[in-house]
């Protein structure tokens, strides 16, 4: 049986037609996919590589999607205790200070939070501790 070349693109065709549908039926359609935006962080305050006192207040926003009550700061490994504050317009305004007990040097303020849909996101910035 001799097949045409139009009779092999047909079959072609039907050949990846059904493929396509099958993957589809799979998640790999562009509806059923999702991304993960994670949190953003902004305006930290001290600025960058500030040198700052001891005990020293510091603060950031946490956008509006972050999960308010997955934000966490640690310092040296130390949790540390935070005010969280929803803003007018959706972002959250975070407070919390240095520990008294690191007296000098660098330390990194390190931020995690969760969004409304559980992806993570990661920030932070460096602060110079002098006594």
């Amino acid at each position: 049986m001799k097949m045409s070349i139009n009779d092999s693109r047909g079959f072609v065709f039907l050949a990846l037609g059904i493929f396509s549908m099958s993957a589809l039926g799979y998640g790999a359609g562009a509806s059923s996919t999702s991304s993960c935006k994670p949190p953003s962080f902004s305006e930290m305050t001290p600025p960058k590589s500030s040198v700052v006192a001891p005990g020293s207040e510091f603060s950031f926003v946490a956008s509006r999607t972050t999960k308010q009550k997955s934000i966490k700061v640690q310092i040296k490994g130390q949790s540390v205790g935070l005010v969280v504050e929803k803003q007018k317009l959706g972002p959250y305004l975070v407070k919390g200070n240095l520990p008294e007990e690191i007296r000098e040097g660098f330390v990194k303020v390190a931020i995690t939070a969760k969004t409304e849909h559980s992806c993570a996101g990661k920030g932070g910035w460096l602060l110079n501790i002098v006594e």
